[in-house]
């Protein structure tokens, strides 16, 4: 699986302790942007499983056309641009805007509480240890609503249920 993230999800697993369970998933790329945007936001050393991908003329001038429109931030862009051109299974972020972007593009988009939800699912974490994860994210720069944080433990119990 080819996964592409913006910044987001990927400071808010690290906050986290959770960034390990990226790997376990998928190929994960980014572009160079996020990559800056990483360093100027968390002391995060970039894993050497964080793929980090070049964009195209044409996918940086539509990057630049996203931004220009007010549709996105610059991180999201280059992260879309790339997603895109990768022609990736997933697109990762935990930003509204960027995930209407991304879905009226085509792409599946999924946040990092879909990550853990996944993970969960498919065994590559425990229930008990998505669920700490799910209160750190609760408790990292990630904002989530009660409603979606409540969604979020009831879609673990059904995981844990359905096993």
């Amino acid at each position: 699986m080819v996964v592409v993230s913006d910044t987001g999800p990927l400071l808010h697993l690290h906050e986290a302790g959770a960034l390990e369970l990226l790997p376990k998933m998928a190929s994960v790329s980014i572009p160079g942007m996020v990559e800056s945007e990483l360093s100027r936001y968390a002391t995060i050393s970039i894993p050497p499983w964080l793929h980090i991908s070049p964009l195209s003329q044409p996918s940086i001038s539509k990057s630049i056309a996203w931004q220009e429109a007010g549709l996105v931030d610059e991180g999201e862009a280059f992260a879309l641009a790339l997603a895109l051109e990768l022609k990736c299974d997933w697109f990762l972020t935990d930003d509204a805007a960027a995930r209407l972007l991304g879905e009226s593009m085509g792409l599946e988009v999924h946040g990092s509480l879909g990550i853990v939800l996944f993970a969960a699912a498919k065994g590559l974490t425990t229930i008990q240890e998505a669920h700490q994860i799910l209160i750190a994210l609760k408790n990292s720069s990630l904002w989530l609503s009660p409603k979606v944080f409540h969604a979020a433990e009831m879609a673990l119990d059904e995981i844990q249920n359905s096993k």
